[in-house]
């Protein structure tokens, strides 16, 4: 993110207001009132009063912003002062809704990569609500709540079927199983839900398309850059992520003794030290490690599928993004933060997408924080052998977002990255 925003003229700071981490206890602090007052263009002391300026020890100073800007937030644990750890810092962005008016000039000098309660609508049980009946979206339950209508459902399949667990809110894989529907320990799961945290099972989409044998599933950017009215844009220039084992429904690597390397494609369940050898082999296709860029899948598709089409994989692509964004704009944890000031909020979420084998689209979830940091030069000790390719694949997206919004717009844009061409937008003409 430096980098991309040094490359297009901008000044870069990691300082909006103080900060400090105590490592010996993983503690950081953070004085999101500084943050506040400059926002509300005020000292702190004619914001708080002479009281509230000194927090924990620290006096709060006058922060002056420059005459535009634009904020990204980060992901990592934090508190403020007299308060408890959180990880998600709608706090920032609650205080930009709230003072945001304030700002100098047209709305769209200071913007930030943030919509307010996203955290919250992108939650499992919140989207199965949103997308159950829809045709992308496996049939799912929630747990414990639906606990009756899932046993229904397991008795009625009989020795049919497969389903996967997924904790309500949680990432990266953690937590997921996949089971045969007829496993006792999927039933003891349903009948003895009140008993674990909260989690949607959903219908395991058990014929997916395969590459060299390898399951996989599609990282599409998605960005909103108005809720009222509703704007989204689609970018082609996407991921697929893969799994590191060959695909199998073998009873071995279902229910107690799930192998994830053979059935999930997050890095962290891939990438693990007894998975080492599966990671960095070379696999048909997709090469050591576990990705490939949406344009090297797109080229493959049309040499060994004659039924695909670009077209028809983003027509149902755009179809999903439409159905998300109506969701966030009309989202109760989106909407109870209040009326957003237009060309102020934007967000990229990450979608993650499967096909099965008549290239039919799913989603699997969405994601508000899509990873675009910077990936890992090694992995388990050794090169990472998709370092460059995210990492070109973080540098495009960032250059792709940045162009679309106009962000840069007086610098001279003929030497720089990025491309119009790479987004398509969602149209939601007809549209209540």
């Amino acid at each position: 993110m430096k980098d991309v925003l040094i490359a297009r003229g901008w000044h870069y700071s990691d300082k909006p207001c103080k900060a400090i981490w105590n490592e010996k206890i993983d503690d950081t602090l953070i004085w999101v009132k500084e943050f506040e007052a400059s926002v509300r263009g005020e000292s702190p002391q004619k914001a708080f009063g002479k009281k509230q300026c000194v927090q924990e020890g620290y006096r709060l100073k006058k922060k002056k912003l420059p005459s535009r800007m634009l904020w990204m937030l980060g992901r990592m644990p934090f508190r403020s002062p007299g308060g408890r750890s959180q990880y998600y810092r709608d706090d920032f962005v609650q205080t930009v809704v709230d003072y945001g008016e304030n700002l100098p000039g047209e709305p769209g000098n200071y913007r930030i990569c943030k919509i307010p309660g996203t955290e919250n609508a992108v939650s499992k049980t919140n989207l199965t609500i949103a997308f159950e009946g829809k045709s992308w979206y496996p049939e799912t339950f929630i747990l414990p709540k639906e606990k009756d209508g899932f046993l229904r459902k397991l008795r009625a399949d009989g020795e049919k079927g497969y389903w996967i667990g997924k904790p309500r809110n949680d990432y990266g894989g953690k937590g997921i199983s996949v089971w045969k529907g007829s496993d006792p320990e999927l039933i003891k799961l349903g009948r003895e839900s009140e008993s674990y945290p909260q989690q949607v099972v959903q219908r395991y989409i058990a014929d997916p398309l395969l590459i060299g044998g390898y399951k996989f599933h599609m990282r599409i950017h998605l960005l909103i850059s108005s809720l009222n009215p509703l704007q989204a844009f689609v970018q082609e220039n996407g991921q697929c992520l893969f799994a590191t084992k060959p695909y199998t429904l073998s009873s071995k690597t279902l229910g107690a003794d799930f192998d994830p390397p053979a059935h999930v494609t997050n890095l962290c369940l891939n990438a693990t030290p007894e998975n080492k050898d599966n990671f960095l082999r070379a696999k048909p296709v997709i090469g050591k490690g576990q990705q490939l860029r949406m344009k090297e899948f797109m080229q493959y598709m049309s040499a060994n599928y004659p039924s695909f089409s670009k077209h028809k994989l983003f027509q149902q692509i755009l179809e999903i993004a439409r159905d998300f964004s109506k969701y966030i704009a009309k989202s109760p944890s989106v909407k109870r933060h209040g009326k957003l000031i237009p060309d102020r909020h934007f967000e990229i979420f990450g979608m993650d997408l499967m096909m099965d084998k008549n290239l039919k689209v799913w989603m699997c979830e969405v994601n508000n924080d899509p990873g675009l940091a910077y990936p890992d030069e090694e992995v388990l000790g050794s090169p990472n052998p998709d370092y460059k390719k995210e990492l070109q694949a973080c540098d495009d997206t960032l250059h792709d977002m940045f162009t679309l919004l106009g962000l840069d717009a007086r610098k001279n844009q003929s030497k720089r990255k990025g491309s119009l061409k790479h987004w398509f937008c969602v149209d939601f003409s007809g549209d209540d």
